[in-house]
């Protein structure tokens, strides 16, 4: 069975600036479109600063795979910016069918990890 952390997306104010999860609104929530392997389609939004993406309980969205390490990439946004990380993994990350190990991210980017395909899409928050 898959999951991913749940996100708390009540707006909250942080000093003059309104917050939806972690966001400042009308900056961009990236979301991964999971569009092949187990459990595809579906999506999960990056609102958290850091999500691990994995096969094992310590990821924060996990997905049943054999070709999945238990903490395969990372996914950390930097303001408006997103970022990926290949946590060691034991079949890497490829993003737009090149071999990344770290690497920034941008609307309609293609990540595969695995049989797993995702692809960024970025929304207003």
């Amino acid at each position: 069975m898959s999951k991913s952390e749940p996100f708390d997306l009540e707006p909250t104010v942080a000093g003059d600036v309104s917050v939806v999860g972690g966001l400042a609104l009308g900056e961009k929530l990236p979301t991964l479109e999971q569009v092949r392997g187990p459990g595809a389609p579906r999506r999960f939004p990056l609102a958290a600063v850091e999500t691990v993406v994995g096969r094992g309980q310590q990821a924060h969205v996990t997905i049943e795979s054999a070709l999945l390490s238990r903490r395969h990439v990372l996914f950390r946004r930097h303001g408006p910016e997103l970022s990926l990380v290949d946590l060691d993994s034991a079949n890497g990350v490829f993003l737009n069918g090149v071999k990344a190990h770290a690497a920034l991210l941008h609307e309609g980017d293609t990540i595969q990890v695995g049989d797993v395909v995702f692809v960024l899409h970025e929304a207003p928050a």
